[in-house]
C-alpha cells in the first residue's frame, strides 16, 4: 500500500493569494489568525506542513517562538517560513530552530512548488502520524537530513566551532557521512581557500609524504618536476584527511610538526614553507586501540582530537530510516525518470528492523537499486526487501576433501604447511569479510591483526574486499 496523501496545510495569517496556487493540486488550506488557535487544532487536523506567512509574523524572534511551540505540539509537522524580506541571519536562525525551508521568492507559485515537493518527500512515511510523539523534529543542515536529536547536537557543534581554526576529528562507521560533515565545517568556516580531500588508506606508504607536503624535482626516482602537495594546495582552506589512521608512522611525525608549527618541508627540499590550513581528520577505526598497538602516535591523536564529532550509525537513529528512504526515493526517481513503487507495511517493518551495516550510503544505493529493478505492479513486501539486501551470489568452489586428507608428497613439509596455511587464511578472511560487509577496520579487529597487515594479506591472496560490500560500491559521496 502507499502512504496516505497529505492534503491539508496550515497557514498562520490569511494568505488569500495561496488559494489559486494550490487550487489545482487538491490541497486543503486551513488558515489561522493567531497562534493559539492554530496550536489548538494542529494535531486534530493531522496536517504535516505549516506555512508561516509574512503578513502575520514579521519579527524573527516571534517566528522562532511560534516554531518552538508548534514543534512541542506536533513534532512531525514540517514548517516553511515564507519571508521574502528575511535577512541571511534570520534564515540561518530559522533553519537551526527546525524550519524545513525558508522561501524568499515573493511569488505564491514558487511557495506552492516547494510545499508540493515536501508533500512528495513524505510519501513513504505512512505511519508517522500514528507515532509522532516518539520522534524529534526534522533537520536539514548543509546537505545532511535527519530527524534525530543526536544529529541536531552535532549540527550545533559545527555551527559553534566551524569558524575557529581548531582541528576536527570525525569518528564513525563507513557510510555515516564523515565527508559531508567535513564539508559542512568547511562551508561554515568562511575560510577563503578550497577544501581538499585525500583518502589516506588509498595512498602507498612511500608516496604519502609527497602527496601531503609536495616534493622538489629530483627528490626521488621519477620526480621529474616540483609538486605542490595538498597542504599548499589547501592553503587558507581546509584539508580533509579521511582514514587518517592509515598514515605510516614517519609521515605521522611530519604531519604533527605541520599542525604544530604551520610549516611544511617538501620532500627533498632544505627550506620550510608556511601554510595556513585547517585540518579535519576522519576515521572508522579505533585510534585509541591503534595507539596501544603502536601504529598511531599518541601526541598526534591529542593534536587532532580538539573538536570531536562522533557520527551515529543509522541503526542508532532509527527515526531517520524511513525519512531518508522517502527523500532518496523521490530524488532518485526524478533523476532516473522512473515511478516509485507501492509499499506494503511488511516491507517497511523489515526496512526499519534491518541493521544497515553500510549506513546512509547503503540505504541510498539500495533505494536506487529498488527503483531501477522493481517493475511489477504488486506492492513490495518483506520478501522483496530480503531479496534486495541479499549479498551478491558468489560461487565458491567446494574443497576437494579427499585431496585435503591425502598430503602431496611431491611437496616438502614446509611447502605443504604453507599451502595449507594459505587455504585457511583465505577461507577465514572471506568469512570475516562476509560478516563485516567488507569493512576493513571491523575485519581486522575480528581477525586480531592490524589494518595494515590485513590489507597486505588481502593483496597477497588476491581478495577484493569491495565484492563483500552491500550496495556501497562506487559511491564516494557519503
Amino acid at each position: 500500500m502507499t502512504g496516505p496523501e497529505i492534503t491539508r496545510l496550515l497557514t498562520l495569517g490569511r494568505c488569500a493569494q495561496l488559494s489559486s496556487a494550490f487550487s489545482a493540486q487538491g490541497v486543503e488550506i486551513h488558515s489561522f489568525d493567531d497562534v493559539p488557535s492554530l496550536l489548538s487544532q494542529s494535531r486534530e487536523l493531522r496536517a504535516r506542513a505549516c506555512i508561516i506567512c509574512p503578513d502575520k509574523v514579521k519579527a524573527a524572534a516571534e517566528a522562532l517562538d511560534f516554531i518552538r511551540d508548534l514543534r512541542a505540539e506536533v513534532p512531525f509537522l514540517d514548517v516553511v517560513l515564507w519571508a521574502p524580506d528575511a535577512s541571511p541571519g534570520d534564515v540561518r536562525e530559522a533553519l537551526l530552530h527546525g524550519v524545513r525551508d525558508v522561501v524568499l521568492d515573493a511569488e505564491p507559485d514558487a511557495l506552492a512548488e516547494r510545499i508540493l515537493d515536501i508533500i512528495e518527500t513524505q510519501q513513504y512515511l505512512p505511519r508517522l502520524l500514528e507515532h509522532d510523539t516518539d520522534y524529534e523534529t526534522r533537520w536539514e543542515f548543509e546537505g545532511m537530513l535527519s530527524r534525530s536529536e543526536r544529529m541536531r547536537e552535532l549540527f550545533d557543534v559545527c555551527v559553534r566551532t566551524a569558524a575557529t581554526d581548531a582541528t576536527v576529528l570525525i569518528l564513525g562507521e563507513t557510510g555515516t557521512g564523515k565527508e559531508l560533515m567535513a564539508r559542512a565545517f568547511h562551508r561554515r568556516s568562511e575560510r577563503p581557500g578550497r577544501m581538499v580531500s585525500i583518502n589516506c588508506s588509498a595512498v602507498p606508504e612511500n608516496l604519502i609524504d609527497s602527496e601531503l607536503f609536495g616534493h622538489v624535482r629530483g627528490a626521488f626516482t621519477g620526480a621529474q618536476q616540483d609538486k605542490e602537495g595538498l597542504f599548499r594546495y589547501a592553503d587558507r582552506g581546509t584539508l580533509f584527511l579521511d582514514e587518517v589512521g592509515s598514515i605510516p608512522l614517519q609521515a605521522q611525525y611530519r604531519l604533527l610538526r605541520a599542525l604544530q608549527e604551520g610549516r611544511i618541508r617538501p620532500v627533498g627540499s632544505d627550506r620550510e614553507i608556511e601554510v595556513d590550513v585547517r585540518v579535519i581528520a576522519a576515521t572508522s577505526v579505533l585510534l585509541d586501540q591503534a595507539v596501544e598497538q603502536g601504529t598511531f602516535r599518541r601526541d598526534l591523536l591529542y593534536r587532532l582530537d580538539v573538536i570531536r564529532v562522533v557520527l551515529p550509525a543509522l541503526r542508532q537513529r532509527p527515526e531517520d530510516i524511513l525519512f531518508l528512504f522517502g527523500h532518496f526515493a523521490r530524488r532518485l526517481s526524478d533523476h532516473h525518470g522512473v515511478p516509485r513503487p507501492e509499499i506494503d507495511d511488511s516491507f517497511l517493518d523489515a526496512f526499519v528492523a534491518f541493521e544497515w551495516p553500510g549506513n546512509v550510503r547503503q540505504l541510498e544505493n539500495l533505494t536506487e537499486r529498488l527503483l531501477l529493478t522493481h517493475h511489477h505492479a504488486e506492492a513490495l513486501d518483506a520478501g522483496d526487501f530480503e531479496r534486495l539486501v541479499a549479498p551478491p551470489h558468489r560461487e565458491i568452489e567446494e574443497p576437494d576433501r579427499q585431496a585435503e586428507a591425502t598430503p602431496d608428497l611431491e611437496q616438502s613439509l614446509p611447502e605443504a604447511v604453507a599451502a595449507a596455511t594459505e587455504r585457511i587464511e583465505r577461507a577465514y578472511l572471506q568469512a570475516a569479510l562476509e560478516r563485516t560487509s567488507g569493512r576493513v577496520g571491523k575485519t581486522a579487529e575480528l581477525a586480531g591483526i592490524s589494518r595494515r597487515t590485513l590489507l597486505r594479506k588481502l593483496k597477497r591472496l588476491d581478495i577484493d574486499r569491495r565484492g563483500f560490500r552491500i550496495g556501497t560500491a562506487g559511491d564516494p559521496r557519503v
